[in-house]
């Protein structure tokens, strides 16, 4: 049986074997032998780009996966219609889909939301949390917009990984006299240790900073886990993290 993902696969290899690009054409050792001593000539930049096209598809075709991303309830319909050997290889990734369910099912969800807590609650909450969870808790002050805007992206931060404890608390009621120049300051903790703090807006993008700028960050230390492969601006490669 086969899917409209593993004919796109097969049409995207039929064309490039239309190309004369359908497999690597490996040389001989003899024939490099030849091009060595300068019997043949070295190979055009035709050939060795025709060669790394091949290399594409060929890899391409090994590492296909049809079934990677299905969930349980794909996974069911196809097994209905499978022949031994497919049932074999489809029921081997249900029982992976399953066991993932229930793993996420046994872990605590927090979200979605950031919960407003006070220097009474700080201990229970974030020192003595789980210590399997990340806590990302934000220092905030009334009254600065850089507080305002980090409190909306932790909160869009909260609704998609709702597996991390997002907590905001007023940075004076934390901490007595805390500067309003460091605010806001955003703190990952886990096990009851600070793994990283951020502290003002200006370590990402200032008032432009977005959740995607939080997200990136926050998933350097594993408080979070992106679908990202870069940072979101390439024009600032890296952040200013404090480590602590």
């Amino acid at each position: 049986m086969i899917d409209g993902r593993t004919e796109d696969l097969l049409a995207f290899v039929g064309v490039m074997a239309t190309l004369g690009t359908g497999g690597a054409k490996e040389t001989t050792e003899w024939e490099d032998i030849l091009r060595e001593k300068g019997v043949i000539p070295e190979k055009t930049q035709e050939e060795i780009v025709e060669e790394q096209l091949g290399k594409l598809v060929d890899d391409a075709v090994e590492a296909y996966d049809p079934h990677a991303n299905k969930n349980v309830k794909e996974l069911d319909e196809e097994l209905e219609e499978a022949d031994s050997e497919e049932e074999r290889i489809l029921e081997k990734y249900r029982a992976a889909r399953v066991a993932e369910l229930k793993q996420d099912a046994s872990r605590p969800r927090y979200g979605p939301g950031v919960r407003q807590i006070y220097a009474d609650e700080w201990k229970t909450e974030v020192t003595n949390a789980t210590e399997d969870a990340y806590v990302v808790v934000l220092l905030t002050q009334e009254g600065i917009e850089a507080c305002k805007l980090a409190l909306q992206l932790l909160r869009e931060l909260a609704t998609k990984f709702v597996y991390t404890k997002f907590l905001a608390c007023k940075a004076t009621d934390a901490i007595k006299n805390y500067p309003d120049s460091k605010c806001p300051t955003i703190l990952v903790y886990k096990a009851g240790k600070i793994l990283v703090q951020f502290v003002g807006l200006d370590r990402f993008r200032g008032l432009r900073s977005n959740a995607d700028d939080l997200e990136w960050a926050l998933s350097k230390v594993g408080a979070v886990h992106t679908d990202m492969d870069e940072p979101p601006n390439q024009e600032e490669k890296g952040f200013n993290i404090k480590r602590v």
